[in-house]
């Protein structure tokens, strides 16, 4: 039983004999097993590593704007140790083989530690951290063995088996000092046939991309029958049919043509010979190519004017696309980074300074509209402006006051020299005695107290 429209007379609707119900999806044929074949895609087609590569490089590109109740320069710190330990190039190599392949992991590599033990941050000593290494889902073999603690990772893996030679074969990893990322998130029963991986995002576009792929290709050779030639020989026949010379002298007579036309233009045939020419028009193969193209936006979630670097057309500035794809992207670091990084910052802090990220501790993911360079001076301007009134109200110290306009650097690129020696500076000026107060002189002229006269009192 199949409910929905149907009309027996004309055939129509997905319960009739018709092409459009023998249309249907097979079952089983899923690209995220065939490793090779999307080893080969991402090699071969720049589509789809700008399916694979642009989100993950835009996931980690814009940075974070850290938020702590600390030393003015222990943010710089931080921020400064995630970039020299790698971990912003490796969160985003991990997201694209997630991505690629429909799992990856990004392995916490700390001095000493025995890496099929649960990660204590508490113990980390300073200098122990490594960075990070970063796996694929053919890496590594999930165990059988799954999370039983209440939390976000129930029911997912314990540990991670190593099985390739890449410098940690044979090692087991517990779950705890593995940063998870995945394609496309699959709802259980099909979890449990990936091995609790998703799905790659390549497989979700293959059809779009190989119709895109086949009019790219179609429209390149329709490019050599664009101008037809047409020759009418008289008795051709009888001459194939004979062969030998007659076919040699045919034979001579068309690469004579050649020549002539290729030297002066002339074509040279018998009189009883014909020639023409035709034309072939492409009008429409572009529109089909644009449609093809953005089958394939929708289908990655990527807008043109980022998949492709295409421009925008007619009255569309590309701004409202672009807001919605980061709209998108904010989602997936919420989602899928914010966790890894939570971890990294807790273990960053121990292995710099000994210490836990204090209480209050927290970030935002930098926006990636970039504003222009007019639009960074007004902000600059706007940020001097209320720092200085917020320090003449008495609000917060200069010191505060200089922090703040550093940290607004990262947005404007203004106000970067300020260092920590001028915000040291600034504190010992606030913490110094203030200067007491000059005698004032007594004066010796003395004020008469004026009587009452016409009815008027005097005055003290």
């Amino acid at each position: 039983m199949r409910d929905g429209f149907q009309n027996f007379a004309a055939k129509l609707g997905l319960g009739q004999d018709n092409m459009l119900a023998k249309s249907g999806y097979e079952q089983g044929a899923y690209l995220t097993r065939d490793r090779q074949q999307l080893d080969d895609m991402y090699r071969t087609s720049w589509l789809v590593g700008r399916t694979v590569n642009v989100v993950a490089e835009d996931m980690v590109r814009g940075g974070v704007d850290v938020r702590a109740q600390w030393d003015a320069g222990r943010t710089d710190e931080l921020l400064r140790e995630h970039r020299r330990t790698g971990c912003p190039g490796r969160l985003s190599d991990a997201i694209k083989w997630g991505r690629l392949y429909g799992g990856a992991l990004a392995v916490l590599l700390i001095d000493g530690d025995d890496l099929s033990t649960p990660l204590e941050i508490d113990s980390i000593i300073e200098g122990s951290f490594l960075g990070l290494h970063v796996l694929d889902r053919w890496q590594v073999q999930p165990s059988s063995e799954l999370i039983t603690d209440l939390g976000p990772m129930l029911g997912y893996p314990e540990y991670y088996d190593v099985n390739t030679t890449s410098g940690m074969n044979g090692e087991r990893i517990h779950h705890s000092r593995a940063l998870r990322f995945v394609g496309v998130e699959l709802p259980y029963q099909q979890r449990i046939t990936e091995q609790h991986w998703g799905a790659s995002v390549v497989e979700q576009m293959e059809s779009r991309m190989l119709a895109y792929d086949s009019a790219t290709e179609g429209s390149a050779n329709l490019l050599y029958k664009s101008f037809l030639r047409v020759i009418g020989v008289d008795g051709l026949r009888s001459i194939l049919a004979a062969g030998g010379k007659a076919e040699q002298a045919l034979i001579r007579q068309f690469e004579m043509v050649r020549q002539m036309q290729s030297n002066e233009g002339i074509t040279l045939l018998d009189k009883n010979d014909t020639f023409t020419t035709a034309g072939y028009s492409f009008a429409g193969v572009y529109d089909a190519m644009q449609a093809f193209a953005e089958q394939i936006a929708g289908a990655t979630g990527i807008p043109l004017v980022r998949l492709l670097g295409q421009s925008p057309k007619g009255f569309s500035t590309g701004e409202s696309d672009l807001r919605t794809y980061y709209d998108t992207i904010a989602t997936l670091q919420d989602d899928d980074l914010r966790p890894a990084l939570n971890v990294i910052f807790a273990v960053l802090s121990r292995h710099l300074w000994g210490e836990s990220l204090p209480d209050g501790f927290s970030f935002e993911f930098e926006s990636l509209m970039q504003p222009s360079e007019l639009e960074k001076s007004q902000i600059a301007t706007s940020d001097a402006q209320a720092v200085a009134a917020l320090v003449q109200g008495g609000i917060i110290t200069p010191s505060q006051g200089l922090a703040a306009l550093r940290d607004s650097a990262r947005v404007t690129g203004r106000f970067a020299g300020i260092s920590d020696a001028d915000i040291d500076r600034a504190e010992k000026s606030e913490q110094a005695p203030p200067l007491s107060p000059l005698p004032t002189q007594q004066s010796t002229t003395a004020f008469a107290p004026l009587s009452m006269a016409n009815g008027n009192p005097a005055a003290q």
